[in-house]
């Protein structure tokens, strides 16, 4: 069963999830599921565990590594490891990371910003601090 900090923890994940649903390329959204189902949005949920609800196939999704294949998930390895960092900060309250959200996935600098201040926020990142390559890049140039 899960506790009062966990379930804090879910619906604070959840609302990052649903922030990062919303900002530039929009990964975690979906305008029209496999079933029909429109303008869905992934989120975690307990039933007697945690699971992801994935938002393009609409299936509980056991969030632990199994893999980068697991059955029901529709993302790559690189969002099944941020799948499995929110479940761990969800269960244990051990801060995460966000890699990978920067130009690679189409993420803006003032997007990444807005999302991993918002990570800081409900306490799965210790810094909003992080290299944002694209403009090391173009500084360098």
């Amino acid at each position: 069963m899960a506790t009062a900090e966990q379930i804090k923890r879910m619906n604070d994940i959840n609302d990052l999830i649903k922030l990062i649903s919303n900002i530039d390329r929009r990964i975690f959204y979906c305008k029209e599921n496999i079933s029909g189902a429109r303008d869905q949005i992934a989120y975690f949920k307990f039933r007697k565990k945690l699971f992801f609800v994935d938002n393009y196939t609409g299936e509980d999704v056991y969030p632990y590594e199994l893999g980068h294949d697991p059955n029901g998930f529709s993302h790559g390895g690189n969002t099944w490891q941020l799948i499995n960092s929110f479940r761990e900060f969800i269960i244990t309250g051990k801060c995460g990371e966000l890699r990978d959200y920067k130009e690679m996935w189409a993420y803006s600098y003032e997007g990444c910003m807005k999302i991993r201040q918002k990570a800081k926020e409900i306490g799965f990142l210790e810094s909003v601090d992080y290299a944002y390559s694209f403009y090391e890049w173009a500084d360098s140039k």
